[in-house]
């Protein structure tokens, strides 16, 4: 669980990062931080602009 709600997540260990869907930060009230957009080249070319980040604790 997370801050006591229960959350199921799927971790790519071959990944380089790990993300989360904005909705599901706000709702657990996790901290994020502003930085530097950049792009997330995804499996079949297609890409995402991560806006934020959160630093583990």
């Amino acid at each position: 669980s997370i801050n006591g709600m229960l959350v199921q997540v799927l971790l790519d260990s071959g990944s380089s990062d790990n993300f989360l869907q904005p909705r599901i930060v706000h709702c657990l009230k996790l901290p994020i931080k502003p930085i530097p957009n950049f792009h997330v080249f995804k499996g079949l070319g297609a890409n995402s602009t991560v806006k934020h980040i959160q630093f583990q604790n």
